[in-house]
């Protein structure tokens, strides 16, 4: 009897030791996989290294030379087609289309990635020199009981423009206006109304004329002039944003080539109006980061406009208007292919643009540019037609143009708001280029033509045509 429980404990023994070994050798197996992922985020950054389906942005065909030329020619092929006004038009550039378009559906998968640690130190870096990017109010004429009533007040002997400036982000208050050696922190109102701003000189010389008078005194001057400087923190006001409380019966597309600013668009429609944006795709980062019309089906009508980048005849009919936001091809074909390369804050590496990757792109994005833009014009039904390079010269008068193509009320604080924080968190800081010109003679060539085309095509439906720097010289 004894011979046989001996038998039965050493079995349960060894039970218990190879239960012990199966769990650290599952929970070694698991330590394995996670590096694994780790790995292939580290090198993200590098499309070449990854494999296809890791591609962030660019269409099947960009990544591989098989396909490059036939889609090239396709969209070549549907340009030429839809200016010149034929039925089968829309048959070819459906066809056409839906490859370049298809990877769109797909950034959904890479935006629910971790970011890498080198995004990571690129935005921590970005964001240390956020307060450099600041925006001048203009010269307003203040009385003494006026600027009483601001929150914060600092007397610095020797101040400066961007120490009162950081004062004011580091209290959290949009506003920065001084008059040397005063500094006062404040919200936006309507004290500094664009038709009150008075010319910038009357500011340098009543500081000039005041400096030294101040400097004695810790009070300031009566009716004095000060320089107003937005900071880049965001008004309380601006972040109030919601969806539409009835549901819209008319679908409205913010459509634009990929590159051309549509996301900053959106920022913008979102501050002065007050609504969420909707989107055709879904962005998991741009979710992350306020876009809370990314996650809502794009039909719901709860959104003031919804983003697409599509331009099949199928698609376009589905919106009732829509916003063609139209920006240089030169410029958006860079902003995309450093968004391709380093998401939607960086920038594309030397050895990117030099690698065979940049003409590969541009023989596939640029015929696109232009098959956009001549599709929504000859398929959409009420359209406003908007140039970022006149949005960025012209902000205000612009978004009340489109406030009112979307048929909302906006009000003075809304629009100083927009205006304070027009930047946001997706406008690409610096005007990083190469250190070469990366378009060649033949790229050039090719991009002028679609110019023309797209210039044309705007002054036949009787909009202005493109501003005039499109224009080759």
């Amino acid at each position: 009897m004894v011979v046989p429980l001996s038998k039965l404990h050493c079995l349960l023994k060894r039970a218990q030791m190879l239960l012990l070994c199966l769990g650290i050798a599952y929970l070694m197996a698991g330590s394995i996989l996670l590096l694994q992922r780790s790995t292939i985020k580290t090198a993200q950054p590098n499309p070449p290294s990854l494999p296809p389906l890791l591609s962030l942005v660019a269409p099947p065909a960009a990544l591989g030379t098989a396909g490059m030329g036939m889609r090239a020619r396709s969209r070549w092929a549907a340009v030429q087609a839809v200016s010149g006004g034929g039925a089968k038009a829309s048959r070819n550039w459906t066809g056409s289309r839906s490859p370049g378009v298809q990877h769109l559906h797909r950034r959904w998968f890479h935006s629910l990635l971790p970011e890498s640690p080198e995004q990571k130190v690129s935005q921590h870096r970005n964001s240390r020199h956020k307060v450099r990017n600041i925006h001048h109010r203009g010269c307003f004429k203040l009385t003494n009981s006026t600027i009483g009533t601001f929150p914060i007040h600092s007397f610095q002997l020797n101040l400066t423009t961007q120490s009162c400036i950081e004062t004011c982000t580091d209290k959290e208050l949009p506003l920065a206006v001084l008059k040397r050696p005063h500094c006062f922190c404040t919200w936006t109102s309507s004290l500094f109304n664009i038709n009150q701003q008075l010319d910038k000189q009357q500011c340098a010389e009543s500081d000039s004329q005041n400096h030294t008078e101040s400097s004695e005194s810790t009070a300031p001057a009566e009716n004095d002039h000060y320089q107003v400087y937005h900071t880049p923190v965001l008004d309380s006001r601006c972040k109030e944003r919601m969806f539409l409380p009835q549901r819209s019966s008319s679908l409205v597309a913010l459509s634009s080539f990929p590159g051309a600013g549509n996301t900053w668009v959106r920022h913008l429609i979102e501050l002065v109006t007050g609504y969420y944006t909707g989107s055709f795709y879904f962005d998991g980062s741009l979710y992350n980061r306020g876009f809370k019309g990314e996650k809502d089906y794009w039909k719901s009508g709860r959104s003031i406009c919804v983003k697409t980048h599509e331009s099949g005849q199928k698609e376009i009919e589905m919106f009732d208007s829509a916003i063609l936001l139209i920006r240089n091809p030169y410029r958006s074909l860079i902003a995309e292919f450093n968004r391709k390369c380093a998401g939607h804050l960086g920038h594309a590496s030397e050895a990117q643009w030099d690698s065979k990757e940049w003409p590969e792109f541009v023989s596939s994005y640029a015929p696109w540019w232009a098959s956009h833009a001549l599709s929504w014009l000859k398929f959409g039904r009420r359209l406003l037609v908007v140039h970022y390079e006149e949005l960025q010269k012209a902000l205000l008068s612009q978004l009340r143009l489109i406030a009112a193509f979307l048929n909302v009320t906006i009000t003075e604080e809304r629009l100083l708001c927009a205006q304070s924080n027009q930047d946001g968190h997706f406008k690409r800081p610096g005007a990083q280029q190469p250190s070469f010109d990366p378009f060649t003679p033949d790229m050039r060539g090719m991009i002028d033509s679609f110019i023309l085309t797209v210039d044309q095509a705007l002054q036949s439906r009787n909009f202005s045509g493109v501003p005039q720097e499109y224009l080759p010289r």
